[in-house]
């Protein structure tokens, strides 16, 4: 039978492409920045040698396809609550920085449009975030700090929203942002250095920072010779190896124990009275109930 799934991740990896990049985008400049921990010789070859960016895969696709759809809805949301989201994807560019972008909205008011930006995330990250400085937590969510920032001085305005979505409950969360100007004029130095570099045809210094280069779509053409991951120790603790020892001897009776206490769950349960269980049977006493999700939990007492 035809694998459907796999249909869709095929469908998915013909929209994978790398596009010529002529100019320092406002989602992207972010993973450049010093002071947000970016590397500034990415983005030279963001510029300079995209054509040997490494593609993400069909499943990541997937993720990117998803926040697209997430942003729609959340702006159908908004709409339905009253809240009027102006100015969708209106392209920004600031010649003389060669920056450019496109943002997702503007919300007005009393007079004034501030960017507004929608992101979905993973409910651990959606937990983690209340306010600006929680973007820091995640380089992608660092290059969030640096997009909005550069919008609001796109718009010559001093705050600018995050409407975030949780993508497993649906729930959002808004982060009012004031405009950092010590960020701001880091985002426009780096965008001024990485000119520089393209025009000069030189790049900067490697960092060789693992943390910050084994993401990075340019690691097998900027720092091939790193070792990504943790380098391999070798550990000489007899009483450690022991205790290795001794948990591969019990894993497999583990696992027996684990199947042989199903089937005695499952035959008192069928035994319990109203829910509820209080057996003897021979020098074992059983007793059970439901337990606040309705799953049978068993005691075994043996006397």
């Amino acid at each position: 039978m035809k694998n459907l799934v796999e249909a869709v991740l095929a469908e998915k990896a013909k929209k994978i492409k790398r596009y010529p990049c002529n100019s320092n985008r406002a989602s992207g400049l972010g993973y450049a920045v010093e002071l947000l921990g970016g590397c500034l010789r990415r983005g030279v070859l963001e510029r300079t040698r995209w054509a040997e960016k490494e593609l993400h895969d069909a499943r990541m696709q997937l993720i990117f396809d998803e926040g697209h759809n997430q942003e729609t809805v959340v702006l159908r949301d908004l709409a339905e609550a009253g809240i009027e989201i102006i100015g969708q994807q209106t392209p920004y560019e600031w010649k003389d920085l060669q920056i450019t972008g496109s943002i997702d909205g503007k919300y007005v008011e009393d007079g004034v449009a501030y960017p507004v930006e929608i992101k979905s995330m993973n409910p651990m990250i959606f937990d983690a975030v209340h306010t600006f400085e929680d973007f820091k937590k995640k380089p992608w969510t660092r290059s969030y700090m640096a997009q909005i920032t550069l919008y609001m001085l796109l718009q010559g305005v001093d705050k600018g929203i995050f409407i975030l979505k949780n993508k497993s409950n649906g729930m959002l969360k808004q982060i009012t942002v004031d405009l950092d100007y010590e960020l701001g004029e880091a985002c426009l130095k780096a965008a001024e250095a990485i000119n520089c570099y393209v025009k000069a045809g030189t790049v900067p210094e490697v960092i060789k920072d693992i943390q910050v280069c084994k993401d990075c779509p340019y690691k097998l053409i900027c720092c091939p010779a790193i070792q990504f991951g943790e380098p391999l120790k070798i550990s000489d603790d007899p009483i450690f190896e022991e205790r290795l020892d001794k948990y591969f001897l019990i894993k497999p009776i583990e696992k027996e124990s684990k199947d042989l206490y199903e089937i005695i769950r499952d035959r008192a349960k069928a035994q319990a009275a109203g829910g509820e269980l209080n057996l003897l049977q021979g020098k074992y006493r059983l007793t059970g109930k439901p337990d606040a999700k309705g799953a049978f939990r068993l005691t075994i007492d043996k006397l």
